[in-house]
């Protein structure tokens, strides 16, 4: 077995199951033994999901055997564990007698925050008015999100590009493709960026705007931790980016012209701040009900929007593809995109570039968002996206909201 903690009141073990034993020690151990038997079964018999469930007990050793809520919640604040202590009084009926973040726990395996050590606990008895949780504006939020990049079969390389941001007060680095964070003290930045001009050009511009995003992270983030709803920090750096694709592009004759788009997504606990140019989407999915809320900036999704095409005939523009607006490509001034999103629980989000759109029509991506699984989208949406057509590099990152 592994020893968990080894104190005065009590030992915990992690046996080779996952199980933990909990062995009580010191003054008033039957009385605390006891008292935490009785608050795990009702607990249980309330339907808490974040609790323990007890699975032995052995009075004569003083010692119960329970599952496993995970590893101790290091970053979690004190409101964030008031407001998780609140809610098990509110909806469960138990009042914890020391309702601190070292008895706040997070489980990988449910993808939530859990309660443990409930030895000196009151159960309160359970009225009819009772309601089941309902997250509160000081909820705890999560992000989780998977990213995928397919090279087009018409296409030498990739000239997509996307990066996974983890911000916090000290430091900002890359996540891995696929994995989750809490929004507390954390911030997520996700982006998509697709190159354009030939020679290798356009692959180099979309990984050197990524890599000016991260450059600037930290005052990105500085600037959102006290000002969530203005968005101006992401178009400051957006116009340095354009300025110097330009400058770069004037260089050598192998990056002239060259440009690119690129989506952005900076999300805060219950906020999203979006900035945007050319034709790379944000999709938000809702409550079953999906939205567009980037805009391409050409004139076939404007006449398309106006209602002056249907998606088929859009598709099948012959200057879809034919942009007003984007980073670099020679362009003098730019206008992004700018939005400020409420987020709720459940909120699914999808970053792409183009070639996802070329194999997947509007009701399809609505489709695949709108999966029981979220595990079950990234291959569903890239495999549909690639056989549907392919020949443009495909890249796209899905994420799903929620609140604990």
């Amino acid at each position: 077995m592994k020893d968990l903690k080894d104190g005065l009141r009590a030992l915990v073990r992690l046996d080779f199951n996952g199980r933990v034993h909990k062995t009580y020690r010191g003054s008033g151990i039957q009385e605390r033994y006891e008292q935490e038997v009785a608050v795990l079964k009702v607990l249980e018999e309330r339907e808490c999901p974040y609790v323990p469930r007890l699975l032995e007990e052995h009075p004569e050793e003083f010692r119960i055997v329970t599952t496993s809520c995970g590893a101790p919640a290091l970053h979690l604040t004190k409101k964030k564990a008031t407001s998780l202590f609140e809610a098990l009084e509110r909806d469960y009926g138990v009042v914890h007698d020391d309702p601190e973040p070292r008895n706040v726990t997070y489980s990988a395996v449910l993808g939530r925050f859990c309660l443990i050590d409930f030895e000196l606990a009151t159960i309160l008895p359970m009225t009819e008015e009772a309601t089941k949780y309902v997250p509160s504006k000081d909820a705890v939020w999560k992000i989780r999100w998977t990213a995928q990049s397919q090279q087009g079969t018409k296409h030498d390389g990739n000239d997509d590009s996307y990066t996974i941001l983890g911000l916090a007060p000290e430091e900002a680095h890359l996540r891995a493709d696929t994995s989750e964070e809490l929004l507390d003290p954390e911030h997520t930045l996700l982006a998509v960026s697709d190159g354009m001009g030939g020679r290798k050009a356009g692959e180099f511009a979309s990984q050197l705007i990524l890599a000016w995003l991260r450059g600037h992270a930290h005052a990105i983030y500085d600037h959102f931790s006290k000002d969530p709803d203005d968005p101006e920090p992401l178009a400051e750096v957006l116009k340095e980016v354009h300025l110097g694709l330009n400058k770069i592009a004037l260089e050598d004759d192998l990056t002239k012209g060259m440009g690119a788009t690129l989506t952005a997504a900076y999300i805060m606990p219950g906020h999203l701040t979006v900035a945007h140019l050319g034709d790379s989407r944000l999709y938000l999915q809702r409550d079953g009900e999906t939205q567009l809320i980037t805009r391409d900036h050409s004139r076939a999704f404007d006449q398309w929007q106006a209602g002056e095409l249907n998606e088929y005939r859009y598709r099948q523009h012959p200057r879809r593809a034919a942009l007003y607006d984007s980073l670099g490509g020679g362009h003098t001034n730019i206008n992004p995109q700018l939005l400020n999103v409420p987020l709720q629980h459940g909120d699914r989000l999808l970053i792409c570039s183009d070639g996802i759109i070329d194999g997947l029509w509007e009701k399809n991506i609505a489709q695949e968002l709108a999966a029981d699984s979220f595990d079950d989208i990234a291959d569903s949406l890239m495999k549909r996206a690639v056989e549907n057509d392919g020949r443009d590099d495909c890249t796209f990152i899905v994420a799903e909201i929620s609140q604990l």
